[in-house]
């Protein structure tokens, strides 16, 4: 299991409707490509939130900062809980690539992103084993995903009514992550001691896939769990028809 704390994120605020700023292309759910206007529209959003926009209740999504984050012991490498504080995640605005589509049935968005890398920098504390090797410790420490990592996430929508709008928001989402490498960096293992310190890191990342597979799933939801929370954010501000055109087809 996994926890963590979302709560500058989580903090929705119900007053009046907005609409979308002028810099954000909104798409025709009539037009037969409309899965291409998405792509390009939702791209180019998330590339303009380096700064806040609270009036659409969006955080700065570079960097993006987390209180704190919970990720569970897992069942192989990584035999102990994973404790990390004032998190900042950087990369998110800096897409290689983006492909959207909206399946209007089910409600259903899913987003294919691609990013040259991603890093969360973080204070830690850990203790337990990790490839059958003791490890603890507690400081400054970092893991950054690099080489195209790819992450797919799916979003469950459904319809909701606000003063006589209508609006959506998020009842599920799921992401998988497909890192090419990962590379993993912790400072001030086994109580400042540099040589051993270093050393399990360096079997660490020369084993990384062994070591975030072991973990993915619980890595998965706790990220799916933020940008759900911040997709909402937006969602429940923005009525339907501020969205989309045609969204009643």
């Amino acid at each position: 299991m996994n926890s963590f704390a979302l709560f500058s994120l989580l903090l929705i605020h119900f007053c009046n409707s907005v609409k979308l700023p002028p810099s954000f292309e909104k798409c025709d759910l009539r037009d037969n490509n409309y899965n291409q206007c998405l792509s390009k529209a939702i791209k180019n959003a998330i590339q303009q939130l380096t700064i806040p926009m609270e009036a659409m209740g969006l955080p700065d999504l570079d960097p993006l900062e987390i209180p704190s984050m919970v990720i569970g012991a897992g069942n192989g490498a990584v035999q102990f809980q994973q404790n990390y504080f004032n998190i900042t995640i950087t990369g998110l605005t800096k897409l290689a690539s983006l492909d959207a589509n909206l399946d209007l049935g089910p409600k259903r968005l899913i987003l294919d992103l691609r990013y040259p890398q991603v890093q969360m920098d973080f204070d830690y504390e850990i203790s337990g084993k990790i490839l059958l090797l003791p490890i603890y410790g507690k400081g400054p420490g970092s893991i950054t995903f690099l080489g195209n990592p790819r992450f797919i996430l799916t979003f469950e929508m459904a319809e909701f009514e606000k003063r006589k709008k209508k609006f959506m928001t998020v009842t599920n989402a799921t992401l998988s992550m497909e890192p090419q490498l990962i590379q993993f960096h912790l400072e001030n293992l086994f109580n400042g001691d540099k040589a051993l310190g270093d050393n399990v890191v360096q079997v660490m990342n020369d084993n990384w896939r062994e070591v975030f597979s072991d973990v993915r799933p619980s890595y998965e939801e706790a990220f799916s769990q933020i940008f759900a929370a911040i997709f909402n954010n937006l969602l429940r501000k923005v009525p339907i028809v501020d969205l989309f055109d045609g969204w009643d087809l």
